[in-house]
């Protein structure tokens, strides 16, 4: 196996991603000398880096070898729903984008559509913390489900429904922790650190249930040609280690940035009312 025939390029999911930047580029250009304020430089740059992240995990040796390696299949994972999705929302994606379609296709569909009473509910409904904390954590476990997930690996249709779940629930979770600019704030800062401290720990749970398993959890490994030297156990406990691992330090970063906007704004409000200066407007 090579280099070069480890990558993937499944057309489906490069023409959604190569529109999504198109969108989101055109979009950033049409805004020079408007709403400036929403795109500092470090918005567009986190979207770039987490549209590339969905890229590698979509097109890269990552994919390609994730047929062979459970490690890779869980680094693949992490891409599209711990480091893709929420370094997207960061970037403030929904002013571009809209911005980025063409007139006749903003202004006599996209616009109209969101607009609709209905359209509107069921975004509200999925976007809902609630809602979108279950809905991760349902997908995260039910995909890791032994039988089902030996299946995923053998069943492109299966295979591709399980990464647009991985990745849809990860945006519908994510943005209740980062409110994408300029929709407004759903979820008080408190309750954020909660929601995510409790998402830690069921992936804490779940990771620590696929690396300490004394007998092979995920089958079809062993069928496949042993990669790297490892055994399917040795490949199965390093992917449980990459979920508990990097998955835990992922949301402890985030709750530790989190904790820290919070006491800022506390800072502000308490300014305000105390009749003293405020720091210039700053959008998070």
């Amino acid at each position: 196996m090579t280099f070069w025939n480890t990558w993937t390029f499944d057309p489906l999911t490069l023409t959604g991603l190569a529109v999504l930047f198109l969108l989101y580029t055109r979009g950033l250009w049409r805004s020079r000398g408007r709403s400036g304020n929403l795109f500092p430089w470090w918005r567009p740059t986190s979207f770039y880096a987490g549209w590339t992240a969905l890229l590698a995990g979509a097109a890269s040796p990552i994919d390609g070898l994730s047929g062979e390696l459970f490690l890779m299949h869980m680094v693949q994972h992490m891409l599209m729903m711990m480091v893709g999705p929420p370094l997207i929302l960061v970037g403030a994606p929904v002013v571009p984008v809209l911005r980025g379609l063409p007139k006749l296709l903003r202004d006599d569909l996209a616009i109209p559509l969101l607009q609709m009473r209905r359209v509107r509910k069921v975004l509200s409904f999925l976007a809902s913390p609630l809602t979108a904390w279950l809905a991760f954590v349902f997908t995260v476990w039910i995909w890791h489900i032994p039988a089902l997930y030996n299946e995923a690996v053998t069943n492109e249709a299966l295979h591709f429904l399980q990464h647009v779940m991985f990745t849809s629930a990860a945006v519908f979770f994510w943005w209740s922790v980062i409110d994408p600019v300029p929709l407004k704030p759903r979820l008080p800062y408190p309750l954020r650190l909660l929601y995510l401290f409790l998402a830690t720990l069921q992936s804490t749970v779940l990771a620590a249930i696929i690396t300490l398993s004394e007998e092979v959890l995920y089958t079809y490994y062993v069928s496949v040609p042993r990669l790297w030297g490892l055994t399917p156990g040795e490949d199965q406990m390093i992917a449980g280690l990459i979920m508990w691992i990097p998955g835990a330090g992922i949301y402890f970063t985030v709750l530790t940035v989190l904790f820290f906007v919070m006491l800022y704004k506390d800072d502000e409000r308490m300014r305000r009312l105390e009749g003293r200066p405020v720091s210039g407007p700053r959008r998070w």
